[in-house]
C-alpha cells in the first residue's frame, strides 16, 4: 500500500486528496513529523530553500546530488523499499522550491532538465567543504539550468536561521566560470517580507532594491578583513544573493548548471570590533548614454554629503563597466571640488600590484588600503569612467544603462568604517587563498596560439588546464611544483575542440581556483 495515502498515512502526510488547496497546505511551510528533522527546523517544503526542504532529503541519492543525505534518526529515504525516482523528477521537485515552490503556474523548463540529464549537461563546479559548524557556515545558491548562449541574471533571498548576531570576518566564494558576478545583499527593516521567496529575475525595475550591499565578486576568491574588523549580521538575517551569468556555449544541448556557494567564517570576538561597511556607487542611470560614434566619452560624479561631519577610512575600492568600458579611475575630491589625489587607477592588474596599460572590465582592480585611507565625507570622491565603442557588430546608435553584457553600466565598490579609531590593514592577504597574484591571456582573442602566463609566489602544486563549454579538458598545460615566481606557456587549438570557440583557462592550486576566459576567432 502507499505510504501516503488516506489509511494510516506515513509521518501524518496524506499526499492521495483530489483537494488541491489541501495537498498543498500539507506541503508548504509544515514541519515534518519526524521528531529529528523538525527539531532540525526543516520544512516538508521550504519555498526557495532546497536544503531546508524535507522532502528533497528524502528522495535524494548520492547518484543525483550527495549534498541531501539523511541522517539516521531521518528515517529511510522514499520511495520506501522501491527504486528511486529518476534524477530528472527529483531535479523537476528540487527547481519547483527553487522557484518559490508556486501552487499555480509553470515555473520550470522540463525539457532544459531532460536536456541536461540525458544529452551534453555540462559539469557542475565542485561543491566545496563548508567550514565547521563552530567556525562558520555555507551558504548555497542553485542549481538553475541555462540553455546554450542564454543569460540570466537573479535575486535570490536566503535566510540564515541564525539565532543570535553573527560577526564575519572572513567569506569565500565559489561560482561558475561563466559568471559575470555574484553580489550579497543583506535586507533591512523587514525588507525581506516585501519580495516573494525563490527566484527572482532582475529587472531595471527592481535592480536597486531595498537591500544593503555586503560584498561582490567576479570570480572564485577569498575576502578577508582587516584585524579588528567584521561584518555584522543581525539575528534571524535574510540575504539576498544575486548572481548574474551567460552560458558561452553554442552546442545545442550544453545546459549550464548556474549555482555558487559563500562559505562564511566567524570573528574572534574576543577583541573589540569595529563595522565593515559597503556600498555600491552607482551613476545615474538615466545620464549614461553613449553614442556609437568611435569616440571616447567621458563620464564623471561627485560623491560627497557637505554636511556630514563622519570620516569613512576606506579599505577596498573596485570598479565596474560592462564591454565597452576602456578606464575607471576614482580621486579624492578637494575642498573646493576640484580633483585631488587618485585613489584608484583602473589600468592596474586584478591584484592592483602592477599598471597593466589597460582596462579589464572583466576582472577589474581591487585596491586595498593598508592601512585604511581616511577620507571625510563632506568632501567625498570622485568616480570617473571612460567608453568607446569600437565595434563593428553593434548596430545600436546609442548604448545605455541596462543590466545585461550588451547594456552599460558605471559603479564604484566601496568598503569602510566610520570607527574614528584607525585600523591597520595588515592581515589583508594574510590567508594562502590571496597568494595567487595573476593568469592572463595574450593575444585574447587569438587567432592561432594563445599564450598562458601565470604568476604564483609560492612553490606549489599547481594544475593549469583548458576546458571547453561542456567543461571537458582539452589541454593539460602545467600539472606539478610550480616554480615561485610563474612562468608562461602557449595553447594551440587543435582541430575543432570547440565549434565556439571560447575556452575556459583554469589553475588550481591546492587552496584556490583562478580561471580566465580565451576566445579563438574565426
Amino acid at each position: 500500500g502507499s505510504c501516503h495515502g488516506n489509511s494510516g498515512p506515513g509521518s501524518s502526510l496524506n499526499l492521495q486528496t483530489t483537494d488541491m488547496n489541501a495537498l498543498y497546505n500539507n506541503l508548504i511551510g509544515v514541519s515534518p513529523a519526524n521528531p529529528a528533522a523538525g527539531s532540525a527546523g526543516y520544512k516538508i517544503v521550504d519555498p526557495g530553500h532546497p536544503h531546508n526542504s524535507f522532502i528533497l532529503k528524502k528522495l535524494a541519492f548520492t547518484e543525483w546530488d550527495d549534498a541531501y543525505s539523511l541522517e539516521v534518526p531521518e528515517g529511510n529515504s522514499m520511495p520506501d523499499g522501491e527504486p528511486h525516482l529518476s534524477k530528472e523528477n527529483v531535479e523537476l521537485i528540487r527547481q519547483w522550491v527553487i522557484q518559490g515552490a508556486p501552487q499555480n503556474g509553470n515555473v520550470v523548463d522540463t525539457d532544459v532538465i531532460d536536456d541536461y540529464y540525458n544529452n551534453n549537461g555540462m559539469a557542475r563546479i565542485a561543491r566545496p567543504a563548508a567550514p565547521d559548524p563552530a567556525e562558520g557556515f555555507q551558504v548555497h545558491l542553485g542549481p538553475f539550468f541555462l540553455d546554450p548562449g542564454e543569460e540570466a541574471e537573479y535575486y535570490k533571498k536566503h535566510r540564515l536561521y541564525n539565532e543570535s548576531d553573527k560577526k564575519i570576518s572572513k567569506m569565500v566564494d565559489y561560482i561558475n566560470d561563466e559568471s559575470h558576478h555574484l553580489l550579497l545583499f543583506e535586507f533591512t527593516n523587514g525588507s525581506q517580507s516585501q519580495e516573494p521567496d525563490g527566484l527572482r529575475p532582475v529587472t531595471v525595475q527592481n535592480a536597486f532594491q531595498d537591500a544593503e550591499y555586503v560584498v561582490g565578486w567576479v570570480d572564485t576568491d577569498s575576502i578577508i578583513l582587516p584585524e579588528g574588523t567584521a561584518y555584522y549580521f543581525p539575528e534571524e538575517a535574510v540575504l539576498d544573493l544575486n548572481l548574474h551569468l551567460r552560458n558561452y556555449a553554442f552546442n545545442g544541448d550544453s545546459v549550464l548548471p548556474a549555482e555558487a556557494y559563500i562559505n562564511f567564517y566567524y570573528a574572534d570576538e574576543s577583541q573589540p570590533l569595529q563595522q565593515m561597511y559597503s556600498d555600491l556607487l552607482i551613476y545615474s542611470p538615466f545620464s549614461l548614454v553613449i553614442p556609437n560614434d568611435g569616440n571616447e566619452h567621458v563620464f564623471i560624479e561627485h560623491i560627497y554629503d557637505g554636511s556630514s561631519t563622519d570620516t569613512m577610512n576606506v579599505w577596498m575600492l573596485s570598479t565596474h563597466t560592462h564591454k565597452y568600458g576602456t578606464d575607471f579611475d576614482i580621486y579624492k575630491r578637494q575642498p573646493g571640488g576640484g580633483q585631488g589625489e587618485q585613489l584608484y587607477d583602473g589600468f592596474f592588474d586584478t591584484e592592483y600590484e602592477f599598471p597593466q596599460g589597460y582596462y579589464d572590465w572583466e576582472h577589474p582592480a581591487k585596491r586595498y588600503f593598508e592601512p585604511l585611507e581616511p577620507i571625510e565625507l563632506k568632501y567625498g570622491i570622485i568616480q570617473e569612467a571612460k567608453f568607446q565603442i569600437n565595434d563593428p557588430d553593434e548596430t545600436a546608435n546609442i548604448i545605455f544603462f541596462g543590466l545585461t553584457t550588451d547594456d552599460e553600466m558605471m559603479l564604484t565598490f566601496i568598503q569602510y568604517t566610520l570607527e574614528s579609531e584607525a585600523v591597520s590593514g595588515v592581515g589583508i592577504n594574510d590567508d594562502k587563498l590571496s597568494d595567487e597574484e595573476m593568469l592572463a591571456a595574450y593575444p585574447n582573442p587569438f587567432s592561432d596560439e594563445v599564450s598562458i602566463v601565470f604568476n604564483v609566489k609560492d612553490a606549489v602544486e599547481m594544475r593549469l588546464e583548458v576546458f571547453n563549454t561542456l567543461g571537458q579538458s582539452v589541454k593539460v598545460l602545467y600539472d606539478g611544483t610550480n616554480i615561485p615566481g610563474g612562468g608562461m606557456t602557449t595553447f594551440k587549438p587543435v582541430g575543432n575542440l570547440d565549434p565556439s570557440g571560447i575556452y575556459m583557462v583554469r589553475m588550481t592550486t591546492p587552496d584556490q581556483v583562478f580561471s580566465t576566459r580565451i576566445i579563438k576567432s574565426k
